[in-house]
């Protein structure tokens, strides 16, 4: 039997065309190349930067998170917003730039520094964060966007009332989304230390 297997095999012609038109012996397009670079053992060209975290740098980095948190206290509508007040105390700290967290602020009282209010208060609004400079007459207004309260088009356009009149004060408003602030609050911290001191 196997016999007849290999003459049944061997009678059979494959036609030769079936390389040259672009398709294989089952009728799918031959790839020209592979559709990613075979596996290197030892090559990392493609990997990016990457620095492997220590437990202890974690460790140091949780607690001091859990400083800036608590140093927020209970000054926050939601978590989103302490977690992105947090970060941005990190990031600010990190960097070596003051950055005073007040938690009320008279503007013509206000010390010779950077200062980071949460539910700042302007006109009939109030903007989650704020980031001032006494020696402008400006602000970074920062707006942690959860969906409850930003979703809907009437709220949409609340935002947008309320970033205009920002703007007509001569604020700058920013805006994070819950999903941006719980997936890396600490690149939205890093967007808003760039934005203030640029």
């Amino acid at each position: 039997m196997k016999n007849e297997f290999s003459n049944f095999r061997s009678a059979i012609e494959w036609p030769a065309s079936s390389y040259e038109d672009g398709l294989d012996a089952d009728g799918y397009p031959i790839a020209p190349e592979p559709w990613r670079k075979p596996y290197i053992r030892g090559d990392e060209s493609e990997a990016g930067d990457f620095k492997p975290a220590s437990i202890g740098d974690s460790v140091l980095s949780l607690i001091e998170r859990l400083g800036h948190a608590r140093e927020i206290g209970g000054n926050c509508d939601s978590p989103i917003e302490e977690i992105l007040g947090a970060a941005i105390l990190m990031q600010f700290d990190r960097a070596g730039q003051p950055l005073k967290l007040c938690k009320m602020i008279d503007i013509k009282n206000a010390p010779d520094e950077l200062v980071l209010v949460p539910q700042f208060a302007w006109g009939y609004y109030r903007s989650d964060w704020a980031i001032l400079n006494p020696g402008c007459s400006g602000a970074l207004l920062i707006e942690c966007d959860g969906r409850d309260y930003h979703s809907t088009a009437e709220q949409r356009m609340h935002d947008w009332q309320k970033d205009a009149n920002a703007h007509d004060r001569g604020y700058l408003t920013v805006r994070f989304t819950g999903s941006q602030i719980n997936r890396n609050a600490d690149s939205c911290a890093r967007k808003i230390f760039d934005m203030v001191m640029a």
